[in-house]
C-alpha cells in the first residue's frame, strides 16, 4: 500500500488513474447517455427505422430544470453555534455568520455558472456530484499591510493605510466549483476522499506561467518549466490535477484521445509537486440516494449513480416517438400533395405566383390524409402519466391539478411531491457545510489568510472561529404559506411564555437573533426622553434652527414635549420612556407578546395579510 504522505511518483499516480477510470467506466457511459437525452441528441429510432422523422421535445431538459429552479434555493442560510456561554462568544458565532454567507456567495458568483445550481443539476441528472471546494487563487494579490518608513510624507501612509483596510475586506481567494462528474476520479465509498484526481483544460501560455512560478518557489527540484514547443498560447493542454492530504502534483496528459475514450488507457507526465499545506483534498462528492448497490454488481458506483433520467429514458424516447408520428400527422394534413387532371406544371407555377386556376373545381383535388383516432391520443395521455409518476408531480412545476382551488390544498400536494428530493437537498447541504468549515480551516491555518478575508463588507477573521470548524448550512426553499403558520405559532407559543425570545427568532426563521436583542436595546435607549431631547436638539442646531438667543428656550419646549408625548404612547410607562413596558411583556430583549391571551392562529398578522380560503375535507 502506498504511503500518503511521501512523495508520489508517476507510476503510482497512473496506476490510480488506471484503476478508478475502470471502476467508474459504467457510471461515466451512463452520464454521457444522460447528457445525450438532456441536450435532446438521444436515438429515437432503432437502426432499421433510422430514416424516419424525428421531433425533439423539452421533456428530458425540463425535467431537469424544473426540478432544480422550482425546487431548490441556490442562496445558503449558515448557522454557527456558540464555542461558548458569555455573550461574546454569541456575539461572535453571529458575525462568523454573517461573513462566511458572504465569503460563500461571492466566492460562488465569481464563477461563470452558479456552483450550486449546477451541483443540484448534477444530482437531479446524474444522481451524483462533485463539489471542489474551497480552491485559493490570487493569494500573491492579497493587500499588504503598508510600513510607514516606506512614505516620504504622512498624507501618502495615510492613504495607503486607507486603502489597505477597504482592499483587506474586499479579499476573497475563495472559489467554490463544481466540475462535470465524469472528470474526477475518486474512491466512491470516502465522501471526503483521500486520494483524487482531475483532468482538466488550460491555454499553454498559462501552464507555462505557472511552471516557471513553483520552478522559482521549489527549493528541490520537484518542478519542471513546460516547454510549449510549436503550441499556441491558446492553445488547450489537457491536464491532471492529482490530491493527498499531504501532496499536490500537476501533470501534462501524454494524449489527448476524444471525450468517448477509455480512461484506462491514458497517462500523464508530472511537471510540479509541491506541499499540500491545506491539510485536505479539496473535492466532496455523494450520490443523489436514489440507486442502490446490487448483488451481482457489488461495488459498481453506476448502481449508486441514478438520476431522474435513467429510469424513465424509455418512457421519454417513447413519448418522443408519439410526438414525432403526430408531428408527421398534422405536416401532411396541413401541407398534403395536390392533383390535377391537367397540366401539373402550370398548376405548379399557378400557385407557387399565387395566380388564379383555370379549369373546372374536379380537376383539382387534395390527397386524402388519414384521421387520428381517439384512442392514439389515449396513448399520449397514459404515456405522460407514466412519466409524471416516475419523475414528479407536474405541481411543483406550476401546472394547476385539476379539482385544485385553494392555496392550501395546492401547499398539500407540494410538500407532498418535494419528498422525493429531500435525500438531494440533504446530500447538497452537507456538501456545503463540508466546505464551509474547510474555509474556516483555512483561514484558521494558512498564513497567507492570517489577516483574514472578507467580501461585501462583511469579514471573517481567526478571533471568531475560536479554532472551531464545524458549522451548518441549509438552502431553505421557501414555502410562503406555511412560514406564514410557522411564525403565527411561534408568536402564540411566545406569548403563551412557552419559549424564550431566542427560540422565536430561530423558529420565525432569523438567523441573527443576537442582533436583534442588541438592536431593540439600542432603540430603547433611544426612546428615553433624556436621549431623545439631546438628539432632537442636535438635529435642530444642524438645521440651523437654534443659536445663542433662542437655545434655552428651545430646550425648554423639546422637555415640554417629552413629557407631554410620553403618557400617549399606549402600554407604555413614563418611566420607561418609550421603550418596551410591562404591558409589552416582552422587556428589552424579544419580540412584543400583545399581552393577554394568546394570538388566534387563524387570525391574520395584519388586515392587508392575505386569508386563504380553508379546506373543506367535506367536499
Amino acid at each position: 500500500m502506498a504511503d500518503l504522505r511521501e512523495r508520489p511518483d508517476e507510476e503510482i499516480i497512473n496506476r490510480f488513474y488506471s484503476k478508478m477510470g475502470e471502476l467508474w467506466s459504467n457510471a461515466h457511459q451512463e452520464f454521457r447517455d444522460n447528457d445525450a437525452y438532456y441536450q435532446r441528441k438521444f436515438k429515437v429510432w432503432s437502426n432499421t427505422y433510422q430514416g424516419r422523422p424525428v421531433f425533439y421535445d423539452s421533456t428530458p431538459t425540463h425535467l431537469v430544470d424544473h426540478a432544480v429552479a422550482t425546487l431548490m434555493s441556490f442562496s445558503p442560510r449558515i448557522h454557527r453555534e456558540p464555542v461558548g456561554e458569555t455573550e461574546q462568544h454569541k456575539q461572535d458565532a453571529t458575525n462568523l455568520e454573517h461573513g462566511l454567507k458572504s465569503i460563500m456567495d461571492d466566492a460562488a458568483l465569481h464563477e461563470p455558472t452558479i456552483p450550486w445550481k449546477v451541483c443540484a443539476q448534477y444530482l437531479v441528472a446524474h444522481g451524483y456530484a462533485v463539489v471542489e471546494a474551497p480552491v485559493l487563487v490570487g493569494l500573491g494579490q492579497r493587500p499588504t499591510e503598508p510600513v510607514e518608513s516606506e512614505f516620504d510624507d504622512e498624507e501618502a501612509f495615510e492613504t495607503a493605510k486607507t486603502i489597505y483596510r477597504a482592499n483587506r475586506k474586499s479579499f476573497n481567494p475563495v472559489r467554490i466549483r463544481v466540475p462535470h462528474p465524469s472528470t474526477v476520479l475518486m474512491n466512491p465509498r470516502e465522501k471526503v476522499p483521500t486520494v483524487a484526481i482531475k483532468a482538466s483544460k488550460m491555454t499553454a501560455q498559462e501552464l507555462h506561467e505557472q511552471s516557471i512560478t513553483k520552478k522559482r518557489k521549489q527549493r528541490r527540484k520537484y518542478a519542471e518549466i513546460f516547454d510549449m514547443g510549436n503550441k499556441d498560447p491558446w492553445d488547450e493542454v489537457e491536464v491532471w490535477d492529482y490530491w493527498t492530504p499531504y501532496w499536490h502534483v500537476k501533470l501534462v496528459a501524454n494524449s489527448s484521445p476524444s471525450y468517448n475514450a477509455s480512461p484506462t488507457s491514458r497517462a500523464a507526465t508530472p511537471i510540479w509537486m509541491e506541499r499540500n499545506t491545506w491539510g485536505f483534498v479539496p473535492f466532496v462528492h455523494s450520490f443523489a440516494g436514489w440507486g442502490m448497490d446490487m448483488a451481482d454488481t457489488g461495488g459498481d458506483p453506476k448502481n449508486f449513480a441514478q438520476g431522474i433520467l435513467g429510469p424513465n429514458k424509455e418512457t421519454i424516447r417513447k413519448r418522443t416517438q408519439e410526438i414525432s408520428a403526430f408531428h408527421q400527422i398534422l405536416l401532411r394534413f396541413a401541407y398534403a400533395p395536390m392533383g390535377t387532371s391537367r397540366d401539373p406544371i402550370t398548376l405548379a407555377q399557378a400557385i407557387s405566383n399565387e395566380g388564379i386556376l383555370e379549369g373546372d373545381p374536379q380537376d383539382f383535388w387534395v390527397m386524402n390524409t388519414p384521421d387520428v383516432p381517439g384512442w392514439a391520443l389515449q396513448l399520449r395521455s397514459q404515456t405522460d402519466s407514466t412519466l409524471e409518476m416516475g419523475t414528479y408531480s407536474s405541481a411543483l412545476a406550476g401546472v394547476r391539478q385539476a379539482g385544485v382551488t385553494t392555496v392550501g390544498q395546492q401547499a398539500i400536494l407540494n410538500t407532498a411531491g418535494m419528498r422525493i428530493f429531500s435525500g438531494v437537498a440533504l446530500q447538497r447541504e452537507h456538501m456545503a457545510s463540508i466546505v464551509g468549515s474547510r474555509i474556516l480551516q483555512l483561514v484558521d491555518s494558512v498564513s497567507e489568510l492570517a489577516g483574514g478575508i472578507g467580501a461585501n463588507g462583511k469579514t471573517l477573521s481567526r478571533s471568531t472561529i475560536h479554532n472551531v470548524y464545524g458549522i451548518q448550512v441549509a438552502f431553505p426553499h421557501a414555502e410562503p404559506v406555511m412560514e406564514l403558520q410557522q411564525r403565527q405559532m411561534a408568536m402564540s407559543e411566545y406569548g403563551a411564555g412557552l419559549i424564550d425570545p431566542m427560540t422565536y427568532y430561530e423558529t420565525a426563521g432569523y438567523e441573527n437573533g443576537t442582533e436583534i436583542k442588541q438592536r431593540l436595546i439600542e432603540e430603547s435607549v433611544r426612546n428615553l426622553p433624556s436621549v431623545r431631547q439631546k438628539v432632537e436638539t442636535l438635529v435642530a442646531q444642524e438645521m440651523g434652527l437654534i443659536d445663542e438667543e433662542n437655545q434655552a428656550a428651545a430646550a425648554q419646549e423639546i422637555a415640554a414635549r417629552q413629557q407631554a408625548m410620553a403618557p400617549q404612547i399606549p402600554g407604555v410607562s413614563p418611566e420607561m420612556g418609550g421603550g418596551m413596558g410591562p404591558d409589552m411583556g416582552g422587556g428589552m430583549g424579544g419580540p412584543p407578546q400583545g399581552g393577554g391571551a394568546p394570538a388566534d392562529l387563524n387570525a391574520p398578522l395584519t388586515p392587508d395579510t392575505f386569508k386563504p380560503e380553508r379546506i373543506d375535507l367535506g367536499r
